[in-house]
């Protein structure tokens, strides 16, 4: 039957029978038995006046009133009607007009219902929707996952590298050269030939990893061939009795040469292999949680700049609580490198810290002499040289570094 609705309440034309839509104002005062009488007749009337499409838009509401998501509203929305059966509807319609989803003593009533040996459990209304529309929801998920699957193109297959490179063995070196030699050996008309297994492999650009699956080639030959040379397989020897014992010799030789011609070029491959480039990590983030002080008062001097010292070939600090100076040289061209509070790369052999009597005059001197100058007064100073750790910390100036190698 077509729904019509009028100043929020549905029209019942055949009222005389249904009677008008149940109103749940001052239910409170009703005594239960009222209280499902009313709720049964508000299922039968809105079951005989509202079907699936009429109370869908009332779902959708109530669904957005409990917290559901837009997205599973929308695949509600977006759904046939009939999805949620038309209970749902219709206690979202008597929820909404103000029927409470559990009645306060509902358990006392269903407890003393007559001919029940075990009486029912009461259930709450609004838990009960939200039950169907739940299972809806992972419903029409499911579906649209599937559907998604039975539509997707399958994606077709890449070998990975490792993988090319094996076909590209097997089929250029394997299958086209070493196995119709092995036919041709294991011919007794025909002279067991020799062959140059290194300009193949050089011709063919054979890389490093793709040697290792030709070595299982001829390794799994050799150790036929030579249990049958050395007569230490009875079967190997039975089944090669056709081949003259010289000849059984010139293949095995023949193919512990080419075993040996296969770990050289591998060997030549590694040798040429450009190194990797280390990737030096950005000055400013290396020095981001480095520690230092900058600047001291009683000294009178300031640090320089954090982000100077990596890839610089000297540096120089000084502690304000221990008098420590220290100075650093780079143990290559690279420079240093700062990874937390501590500098990596220096030269453990030339690099020391020593405590200063008189700070001020040698301070001066680090700030204001070239780099052979400084080496010179610091030598002449005599100083209690001590090997260096490379570990700041708030007490440590950042006073100089030299960028150029001496």
């Amino acid at each position: 039957m077509s729904t019509q609705f009028k100043a929020g309440r549905v029209i019942a034309p055949d009222s005389k029978w249904t009677g008008e839509e149940p109103d749940w104002h001052g239910w409170e005062k009703w005594d239960t038995e009222k209280f499902y009488r009313t709720r049964q007749r508000a299922l039968q009337f809105y079951n005989y006046y509202l079907d699936a499409a009429a109370m869908k838009p009332m779902v959708l509401a109530w669904m957005k009133k409990e917290g559901y998501s837009q997205t599973e509203i929308a695949v509600i929305k977006d759904a046939n009607a009939n999805v949620l059966p038309t209970t749902v509807g219709k206690l979202v319609r008597c929820l909404e007009r103000g029927m409470p989803s559990l009645h306060p003593e509902a358990h006392s009533y269903f407890a003393a219902l007559p001919g029940h040996e075990h009486p029912p459990t009461p259930k709450d209304d609004r838990s009960t929707a939200k039950g169907e529309i739940n299972n809806a929801l992972a419903v029409l998920s499911n579906v649209k996952y599937v559907a998604a699957l039975e539509n997707a193109t399958p994606k077709a297959y890449a070998p990975s590298p490792l993988e090319r490179i094996k076909t590209k063995v097997e089929k250029e070196i394997v299958g086209a050269l070493l196995e119709p030699l092995l036919d041709a050996w294991c011919d007794t008309r025909a002279e067991v030939a020799t062959v140059n297994l290194v300009s193949y492999l050089r011709d063919g650009k054979v890389p490093t990893q793709g040697c290792k699956f030709i070595l299982e080639w001829l390794n799994a030959v050799h150790a036929e061939f030579n249990g049958a040379y050395s007569k230490e397989d009875p079967q190997l020897v039975e089944g090669y009795d056709y081949i003259p014992r010289a000849d059984l010799r010139k293949i095995v030789k023949n193919l512990e040469t080419m075993i040996g011609d296969v770990n050289s070029h591998a060997k030549i491959k590694v040798s040429m292999r450009k190194p990797r480039t280390k990737k030096v990590k950005d000055a400013g983030k290396q020095v981001a949680r480095l520690k230092y002080q900058t600047n001291s008062s009683e000294y009178n001097i300031d640090s320089i700049s954090p982000s100077r010292i990596p890839t610089a070939q000297r540096l120089y600090v000084f502690n304000t609580k221990t008098r420590q100076l220290g100075v650093y040289c780079a143990k290559g061209s690279a420079g240093f490198e700062v990874k937390g509070t501590s500098i990596k790369g220096y030269d453990e052999s030339t690099s020391y810290t020593a405590t200063l009597r008189k700070p001020k005059d040698l301070l001066n001197a680090v700030l204001s002499s070239t780099p052979k100058v400084l080496d010179k007064t610091l030598d002449n100073s005599k100083l209690n040289k001590k090997p260096a750790n490379g570990r700041f910390n708030e007490h440590t100036i950042l006073l100089k570094v030299i960028e150029n190698k001496l």
